[in-house]
């Protein structure tokens, strides 16, 4: 049997129908989308920015255009050709979205934003580090290095009026006590069009956290003390130390300096005064001490 280009016609319209028709009748559904605005004719030498920069896009559609269509690529166009410098107010209509074939927009929010366009300068701009998280316990940072330190700015004149530096996205020093080297990208700005480079190199140096501490009634222990008797340290006995932060504790006194008197030419009972001494230590030092003696009774 062989099909003419009328059958071929008449059938194509058929099948072109019967689609229509499943669009038409078939079972509608409702999506929310965040869509990025696309400031489009910008003038030369000029920059057009805007506070709002996702919006929220409800749409409908046949159901299988919307689990088959992709809306990545979907966005706002608003064409600033006509603002002059300065801010304008600018109502985003439903044909400004880029919707797909078929997609149907059903509300936008927010419907109107402020799009401002003003000069576009060159400027030299100082980079400023930022930090998230601490050092781990005893250590701090030492010291910042940025390469380069210093990044030009595309950027409005009156967006960046007053900015005296741009600020690096936030460098993570949790738990670090090693140098740490990062590749890191710029804080966004409004109104900063591009930064050259976009991409800063930040070097971190650590060095160990040395702090000073005054602890209270402190034990201080009895050694050298003859069998049969004993001792009790009757003065409160106050101890001043520096060292690395996390080391400033009383067990790591006791551990390490080990505060004591010597009792070893003691043999009868009686009420004595005596030096506090201390173990030699590399990690805390001691400062200062009150009182210079205490006084022990022996029994």
């Amino acid at each position: 049997m062989i099909i003419t280009n009328t059958h071929l016609r008449i059938i194509s319209v058929v099948l072109a129908i019967c689609l229509w028709l499943y669009i038409v009748t078939g079972e509608f559904q409702e999506i929310s989308l965040y869509v990025p605005v696309k400031l489009t004719n910008i003038p030369e030498g000029s920059v057009a920015v805007t506070d709002e920069n996702l919006i929220n896009v409800m749409a409908k559609g046949p159901k299988f255009l919307v689990n088959n269509k992709q809306f990545n690529k979907v966005q706002i166009a608003i064409d600033v050709s006509r603002i002059t410098s300065g801010t304008k107010s600018v109502y985003i209509n439903p044909e400004d979205v880029q919707m797909p074939a078929g997609i149907e927009v059903t509300n936008i929010h927010p419907k109107t934003i402020d799009v401002t366009v003003d000069t576009l300068v060159k400027k030299q701009m100082k980079v400023a580090p930022t930090f998230v998280g601490e050092p781990m316990p005893g250590y701090k940072v030492g010291s910042v290095v940025i390469k380069p330190d210093t990044v030009e700015i595309n950027a409005a004149t009156s967006k960046i009026k007053g900015l005296r530096s741009i600020e690096t996205m936030p460098v993570n020093l949790s738990g670090k006590k090693d140098p740490i080297t990062y590749s890191i990208g710029l804080k966004f700005y409004e109104g900063i069009q591009k930064t050259t480079p976009e991409f800063v190199e930040v070097f971190v140096m650590f060095k160990e956290d040395i702090q000073q501490k005054t602890f209270h009634e402190i034990e201080v222990s009895p050694l050298g003390l003859q069998r049969g008797l004993t001792a009790n340290v009757l003065t409160d006995f106050s101890l001043t130390v520096s060292g690395r932060s996390d080391l400033l504790n009383e067990q790591t006194i006791a551990n390490v300096l080990n505060p004591h008197i010597d009792l070893s030419d003691v043999d009868s009972g009686g009420v004595y005064k005596r030096t506090v001494v201390f173990n030699d230590s590399k990690i805390l030092k001691v400062l200062d001490v009150k009182p210079a003696k205490v006084r022990v009774e022996v029994q």
